[in-house]
């Protein structure tokens, strides 16, 4: 890259800031200073320091290590910088349109994403709102009061995962790197130490799964974030085997199969859910055809045999009767029977 002047003053210290992490995370002097010079800036220790202390923290919410009140960490060399914790933003301010997609991401995410991570992305969510706020009279401004994202069902509360924890994953996937780690699972009553080769993080609901390899083994498996007890990124490098998290999603790791094979479903459908379907089908292939003599309507679709089938099946109850296959019409009808029968039952 060709090296820049110390004197192009405005685009170094964009780069500079967009360099700085949120504290408690922090970046020394030196770091900073190699990372601008791979940028293509020459700038000696000294001065970085001068910029940094000086204009740079008056502007910007910047946290140095030397104004630490334990005299220990103050006499720290070189000083470590941050964003303060609850700063506003480390970029440049954002345009309207992009504030107004920042608040309706911030609705969706709140039931995909813990809250511990929603907490380090939550200054920028509150730098859109502000700007809204400002508005008044702006369409935009309309907008953000009167849209929201609506859960199709009832959302559970996302699973806590500790900071550091989280960190950690996200900086050894990342990276490459193994992670050494104590995980409980809920087939066992104490924490198991495992070395890890990460492949993929996938969001289910309210729980964040990493997805990794344990040791030697060949096989993928889960696990879920809020029950590491303990993570430490190693130096040693991980091996993905190639992971595609595409393909893996298609294996149906996420919703067991009960057969390798699509299913012909068959069934017959209240007017109220043969009309939702109509116009959201289960697939392509689906056909709805009214039943005579009946406002019922009979349902034809090639559907995957899987889990997710099932809990769909269930969660339409009275809605819909199960005609094939025969092993999904008797699971079903089992499963209704079950719950119906721990109604009648007395617990003392």
């Amino acid at each position: 890259m060709t090296q820049r002047s110390i004197k192009d003053p405005l685009a170094r210290n964009l780069v500079l800031l967009r360099l700085i992490p949120r504290y408690p995370r922090s970046i020394s002097t030196v770091e900073l200073r190699d990372s601008l010079l791979a940028e293509g800036f020459d700038i000696n220790l000294r001065s970085l320091q001068r910029d940094l202390s000086g204009k740079l923290s008056t502007l910007f919410q910047l946290v140095c290590s030397s104004e630490d009140c334990d005299e220990e960490v103050r006499r720290l060399r070189p000083y470590r910088w941050s964003f303060a914790a609850g700063a506003q933003s480390t970029v440049p301010v954002i345009s309207p349109a992009a504030a107004l997609a920042m608040t309706m991401a911030e609705e969706h995410l709140r039931h995909v994403l813990p809250p511990t991570v929603l907490a380090l992305i939550d200054p920028h969510f509150c730098e859109a709102r502000e700007l809204l706020q400002t508005m008044d009279q702006n369409g935009l401004s309309q907008w953000s009061r009167r849209v929201r994202v609506v859960p199709p069902v009832k959302p559970l509360m996302p699973a806590v995962v500790e900071p550091q924890i989280w960190d950690d994953v996200a900086t050894a996937l990342l990276t490459g790197r193994v992670l050494k780690s104590l995980y409980l699972s809920r087939a066992k009553a104490q924490p198991i130490e495992m070395r890890l080769h990460p492949a993929g993080l996938a969001a289910r609901g309210a729980t964040t799964y990493l997805i990794a390899r344990v040791g030697n083994f060949d096989d993928l498996r889960h696990f879920a974030l809020h029950r590491f007890v303990e993570v430490g990124v190693t130096n040693e490098v991980a091996d993905d085997r190639g992971f595609d998290m595409s393909s893996y999603l298609k294996s149906a790791a996420f919703s067991p199969r009960i057969s390798e094979e699509t299913m012909a479903l068959n069934a017959d459908v209240h007017p109220q859910l043969a009309w939702a379907l109509a116009e959201t089908p289960l697939a392509l292939n689906q056909t709805l055809q009214p039943i005579e003599g009946s406002d019922w309507h009979r349902l034809q679709v090639e559907v995957p045999d899987d889990q997710e089938m099932v809990t769909w099946l269930l969660s339409q109850a009275e809605r819909i009767r199960v005609l094939s296959p025969e092993s999904m019409r008797v699971l079903v009808a089992n499963r209704i029977r079950e719950a119906a029968a721990s109604y009648t039952t007395t617990f003392a």
